[in-house]
């Protein structure tokens, strides 16, 4: 799972994700569509290309309710953080079932630093989460979508040995500090599928014309070096993570009518 960012994100995931399931087994596919729509939000319609892409399940952070029809017509296999008021569209929580039969529970948190949306304190009703999804099913998932490396770290370990993986999501960067914590696969953050020579997939020149000015600018996505980033979380009978691994896959563009020129300019 990474954050999928714009059309170069969903172009990646449907170049690069059937083959990468095929060579890797891979049985539960997790994806952060945050910014898939024009880098902020999730649109329904690219919601359900990219489940029927080969996402099992799609994660939002403060962006969730940023596309009026999502919002409108909450789709089942889309996730808006837990510790937001219930009485919002959506769900925070939801258990799966891969092709063989197995249960996977899935669910996201949203951070409190520097957040767009506010919810209540992710901590506090951790214990009484896990508890619940474990009792549906030992394969458990966590996205916890979080600026703070510190508040992610600090997560990591109140959540270790009671879930499958806590990967973080937001900062649309891939971090290097992927690592099994009493069997819980943990980094802070997956990365970003789409243009990774980007300012958190929005163009290079825009994103320096943004500074400059002080002017917010969402116009121009890049394409530049397209690739899929995420997290391969290996596990056993019980749930617990065996093995993880970063991963990053280049995909070409080439020929593709992006619609901008080299880097947005």
């Amino acid at each position: 799972m990474a954050e999928l960012v714009g059309k170069a994100g969903i172009y990646a995931l449907k170049k690069a994700l059937p083959e990468l399931k095929k060579n890797r087994q891979v049985d539960f596919t997790l994806v952060c569509a945050d910014g898939a729509t024009g880098g902020n939000g999730l649109g329904r319609s690219h919601a359900a290309y990219i489940r029927k892409l080969g996402a099992d399940a799609l994660t939002t952070g403060d962006f969730c309710f940023y596309k009026k029809d999502l919002v409108e017509n909450w789709a089942p296999y889309v996730l808006r953080p837990h510790n937001l008021d219930p009485s919002l569209p959506g769900a925070g929580w939801r258990v799966f079932k891969t092709a063989g039969n197995v249960r996977v529970a899935a669910a996201v948190l949203l951070g409190r630093h520097f957040s767009r949306i506010r919810g209540t304190n992710p901590f506090t009703g951790l214990e009484g989460l896990l508890e619940k999804l474990r009792r549906e099913t030992p394969w458990v998932i966590l996205d916890f979508h979080s600026w703070a490396s510190g508040e992610k770290r600090t997560l990591f370990a109140a959540a270790a040995g009671r879930c499958t993986a806590v990967i973080g999501s937001h900062n649309r960067v891939q971090t290097a500090d992927e690592e099994i914590l009493d069997g819980t696969a943990v980094i802070c953050d997956a990365g970003r599928t789409g243009s990774a020579e980007s300012v958190g997939g929005t163009a290079v020149a825009v994103k320096i014309g943004e500074y400059l000015t002080g002017i917010p600018n969402w116009t121009r996505e890049a394409w530049e070096r397209c690739e899929l980033q995420g997290l391969l979380v290996e596990t056993g009978k019980e749930g617990r993570a065996l093995k993880v691994e970063r991963i990053r896959v280049p995909v070409s563009a080439a020929g593709v009518d992006t619609g901008v020129s080299k880097a947005g300019s």
